[in-house]
């Protein structure tokens, strides 16, 4: 019975994503110590226009449910951020938008936008760090006292202008260096936004020092995929130049499926290149996949429905 299931859910799964995460921009103003954004080669850039005008008009009449207005860059260093946030509204009807950022750059004026014109449906804010002094050694160059008075600023607006859109969540990593900090963070920023998310570490294919603690580093160290990832089942990526990846981890592209310059959205995800990688994870046969050989997302997966099914 579970694999019928299973098989039902992949072949609808496989019509087209359900999620699309759109590179407004890979600038970013961070050196976050956990990120790989500063030994990136690929071009920090933002994303023109005619890119995202294409890639909307794809998803126009297809079951997609979420966009991710985000990827390794911050949204906020693209100087249109506001226009881009208005065409996506404008057109994607219906579809649950969200952006993630570390809030240096959201002015106060960008802020009032956002929420008087009811441009997006959730907004994360990452702070790594209750204290001034944690979070200014691990997101550096970004000044703590700056980050909190912009996300304060979000939430006490919205709450003035009483409305319910966008849903606020301030989210942290549970690592080495702020673990001993989570309690305290929870605290405060509980009552100020709608949700407070503590995170696994993600070490980005294996690229970044592994830094959970506990039984996360534990599992992070010991474990591995005896599953099929849900990635290329969920979501597909869309570099700022307008190329597809395999999965929101490949941060070099390594691992491109396509391009939006040639290619529909729908034709990518339905490729032979995609279903490649996708029965090569259904075989378990990830040492065959470059960019996935030293992957620790399953430590993300364990208890996902789609994860269960399988075994």
């Amino acid at each position: 019975m579970k694999n019928f299931v299973f098989g039902k859910i992949k072949k609808h799964k496989e019509r087209f994503p359900t999620l699309l995460s759109i590179e407004f921009s890979s600038i970013c103003n961070a050196k976050c110590i956990m990120c790989p954004h500063v030994e990136m080669e690929r071009v920090k850039e933002n994303m023109p226009f005619e890119i995202l005008q294409k890639v909307v008009q794809d998803c126009i009449g297809y079951p997609l449910k979420k966009v991710n207005l985000f990827w390794l860059g911050d949204s906020f260093c693209h100087h249109e951020i506001l226009d881009y946030l208005r065409y996506v509204r404008k057109e994607l009807k219906g579809v649950k938008l969200y952006i993630s950022t570390n809030a240096s750059l959201l002015s106060e004026k960008r802020t009032r936008a956002i929420i008087d014109e009811e441009l997006i449906d959730v907004i994360n804010f990452d702070i790594d760090g209750f204290k001034k002094e944690t979070y200014e050694k691990i997101r550096l160059p970004l000044k703590f006292d700056k980050v909190v008075h912009n996300v304060r600023y979000f939430a006490n607006y919205l709450k003035e202008q009483k409305k319910k859109k966008p849903q606020t969540r301030v989210t942290i990593i549970n690592m080495k260096p702020t673990t001993d900090e989570i309690d305290d963070f929870v605290s405060y920023w509980s009552p100020l936004v709608d949700k407070v998310d503590v995170n696994k570490y993600n070490t980005w294919l294996g690229t970044q020092q592994d830094l959970n603690v506990g039984e996360s580093f534990e599992e992070s160290q010991q474990g591995g995929f005896d599953f099929a990832c849900s990635h290329p089942w969920d979501e597909l990526v869309i570099g700022a130049d307008g190329r597809a990846g395999l999965c929101c981890l490949d941060y070099e592209l390594e691992a491109e499926v396509g391009d939006v310059k040639k290619n529909t959205i729908q034709e990518i995800w339905q490729s032979e290149q995609m279903n490649w990688y996708r029965d090569k994870m259904l075989k378990l046969e990830y040492g065959e996949i470059d960019v996935c050989k030293n992957c620790n997302a399953y430590i993300y997966q364990q208890n996902n429905t789609w994860t269960k099914l399988q075994r």
